[in-house]
């Protein structure tokens, strides 16, 4: 138990360092979206080819890997079907709702996670593949509908998923562990040196960008905003315990489930609002309230399994 406090404090204290970077005005504006293009293109993409070689292609698309996708589908149909009845919503601020419960941040902090408290990111190959690949196309069709536009085919949008530096990584990765070739040290080396770095700029990165940031209110029109979070940061998590169990997973990986569960809503959700015009301020609270929460529940995760 003692590890995983150490482990997540020392999270807590690299973002404190990069909020501390932008509050006395070390780091110019705009450092954390310069240093994000480098985390996503470089860095975390070395951290999933690293983690793919030293696994089990076959535990990669296991019981495990199915718990969060069944997790992921159930939270979005379940958020748009109560904001449709219940909160009266229509058009595309149902499907950024859903997508703000649903599609997480499993390729940038939720890596992090997953390396820090269950010391394996393998786990996020199957979450990235199933929500870029599927989730994607899918909430692109349906915001094209919604809004009369067509800013993105689905064929494009399966390209951009395929083309993406992460998921690039995870295939290269998988391919590695399925031919066991060694890769030899002069490539492997640079790569595990970018790896090492990936978690602490991340890190630093995310508490830059939280320099300045307010949390939006508690009111009657924000009930859907914090409807998804809850399903996000609370339902995801118990939703993928109950899952995991009923596939009686082991003690590892009903932790690791459960704490890919816990991932905070994606930022490429507020890209997509974006994109359509969409539940713009929705998406953006999302993403930072849920990464905030994401980050205790993660540890009462942790704390409850290591009891």
């Amino acid at each position: 138990m003692s590890n995983a406090i150490v482990s997540f404090w020392s999270l807590l204290a690299m973002m404190g360092v990069g909020y501390l970077l932008a509050r006395f005005k070390i780091t110019r504006p705009g450092a954390d979206k310069a240093l994000s293009r480098i985390i996503f293109s470089a860095l975390i993409p070395a951290l999933l080819f690293e983690a793919m070689i030293g696994s089990d292609p076959h535990a990669v698309f296991s019981e495990a890997a199915l718990t969060n996708v069944i997790e992921a589908a159930t939270l979005a149909a379940l958020y748009a079907l109560v904001a449709y009845f219940v909160f009266r919503q229509r058009g595309g601020a149902v499907t950024i709702g859903a997508l703000c419960s649903s599609y997480t941040n499993a390729g940038n902090l939720g890596t992090a996670f997953l390396t820090v408290i269950v010391g394996d990111a393998s786990q996020v190959a199957p979450i990235l593949l199933f929500q870029l690949c599927v989730m994607v196309p899918i909430s692109f069709a349906i915001l094209d509908a919604q809004s009369g536009r067509k800013n993105m085919t689905w064929q494009r949008a399966i390209l951009d998923a395929v083309t993406n530096p992460p998921v690039i990584a995870v295939f290269l990765g998988l391919l590695v562990a399925l031919t066991n070739w060694h890769v030899p040290t002069a490539i492997n080396e640079p790569i595990s040196k970018m790896a090492d770095a990936a978690i602490p700029v991340m890190m630093m990165s995310m508490g830059i960008s939280w320099c300045g940031a307010q949390m939006p209110r508690l009111n009657r029109q924000s009930v859907p905003l914090f409807f998804a979070i809850f399903l996000r940061c609370i339902g995801g998590p118990l939703l993928a315990f109950a899952i995991g169990s009923a596939f009686r997973l082991s003690h590892h990986a009903l932790l690791a489930v459960t704490v890919a569960g816990a991932f905070p809503t994606a930022n490429n959700v507020f890209v997509y609002a974006h994109r359509y015009d969409t539940a713009v301020p929705f998406a953006r609270d999302a993403v930072l309230i849920s990464t905030v929460l994401s980050l205790g529940v993660t540890l009462i995760i942790a704390a409850l399994f290591h009891i």
